[in-house]
């Protein structure tokens, strides 16, 4: 049986320090006789030492969610209107940033707005119909039937707009 001069602690020890693999901190131990401070100078030399920078691993599906949720972000629109007159028209996303960054100056603006008859609109972009395939436009939806004598026409905005009088 071999005598070795290193233990697996010591192999822990040297992989938590460089970020080598079992192996080659093995091999190193190994080669300078289980002299850690050896198998570091050679570890620097070849220039694999003192690398700290952080390393993330994002799968596909991640990376897929986050760019779907950048572009609903930068799609859905937040809208202010003032007697059929739109006075903002900006991204959700851009809406955020301002919050987080001057949460004060928006809650000081929104309430204003309200204060002086204006809507807040929060409008996502218009999902496709069922079944149509991505690059298609939407097919026309039907024109709606005329309201009865004695009704209001009711405009529906559907689920995709949330208003705020």
């Amino acid at each position: 049986m071999e005598d070795k001069k290193y233990t697996l602690e010591d192999v822990e020890v040297l992989r938590g320090k460089t970020g080598v693999s079992y192996e080659e901190a093995v091999s190193l131990l190994e080669k300078y006789g289980g002299d850690m401070t050896r198998a570091l100078i050679e570890l620097e030399k070849r220039g694999q030492l003192g690398d700290k920078s952080i390393k993330i691993n994002v799968s596909g599906n991640t990376a897929e969610l986050a760019r779907k949720w950048w572009r609903l972000g930068c799609d859905t629109r937040v809208i202010v209107e003032r007697n059929g007159e739109t006075l903002v028209n900006l991204s959700a996303l851009f809406m955020i940033l301002a919050l987080v960054l001057g949460w004060r100056l928006v809650v000081v603006a929104a309430i204003l707005a309200l204060v002086l008859g204006c809507h807040v609109k929060l409008r996502r972009p218009e999902q496709p119909a069922a079944g149509a395939k991505a690059g298609q436009p939407a097919p026309e939806p039907e024109p709606a039937a005329e309201p009865k004598a004695g009704e209001k026409e009711k405009k529906d905005e559907g689920f995709n707009t949330i208003t705020i009088e």
